[in-house]
C-alpha cells in the first residue's frame, strides 16, 4: 500500500525552485528537518521518493523540441532505474501503526497529489506534441509508466 500511495506523484523542496524558474506553478515543498532530527526510515524513504518524482517532473519540464526530448531519454532511463530500485525497498521497511502512517498521509499525500497533476500535465503536453517526434521518449516514458503501475 505504501508504494502506491508514494508513487502516485512526488515533489521535493529543490523541486519548487527549478519549477518557479521555469514558470511552472509553484510546488509545495517537503519541510527540512533539522541535523540533529534523525527520520523513521520509512519517512526518510517516502521523501527519497519524493525527490526522485520531482526529478521527473523537472526533466519533463525541460522538454521544448525533438533535441531536449532526445536529450531526456537518457535521463529518464537512469530515473526508472532509480524509482524500480526505490520501489524494490518498500517492503523492507518497518511496518508502523495506522497512526503514523496517517500522519505520513496528512503530511505528504497533499505534495504527492499536487506533484502528480503536474507530472499528468507533462504528460498530456508531451502526448500532444507527439513527443516531439522522438518514438523514444515515448517508448521510455510508456516503459517508466507500465513499471510504477505493478
Amino acid at each position: 500500500m505504501m508504494l502506491q500511495f508514494v508513487l502516485l506523484g512526488m515533489t521535493a523542496t529543490r523541486c519548487a525552485l527549478a519549477a518557479e524558474q521555469q514558470g511552472a506553478p509553484a510546488q509545495p515543498s517537503v519541510q527540512r528537518e533539522s541535523a540533529s532530527t534523525s527520520l523513521p526510515p520509512e519517512e526518510t524513504h517516502i521523501r527519497a521518493g519524493i525527490v526522485l518524482l520531482g526529478k521527473l517532473y523537472n526533466i519533463l519540464a525541460r522538454v521544448k523540441d525533438a533535441r531536449s526530448a532526445q536529450e531526456a531519454v537518457p535521463s529518464i532511463m537512469s530515473l526508472s532505474n532509480e524509482l524500480h530500485a526505490w520501489g524494490q525497498k518498500v517492503p523492507s521497511l518497518p511496518l508502523r501503526s495506522p497512526d503514523v502512517m496517517g500522519a505520513y498521509e496528512r503530511q505528504y499525500l497533499p505534495i504527492i497529489e499536487k506533484l502528480n497533476g503536474y507530472l499528468r500535465v507533462q504528460g498530456e503536453r508531451l502526448a500532444a506534441s507527439n513527443y516531439y517526434d522522438t518514438q523514444d521518449l515515448a517508448t521510455v516514458l510508456l516503459t517508466l509508466y507500465s513499471s510504477v503501475q505493478q
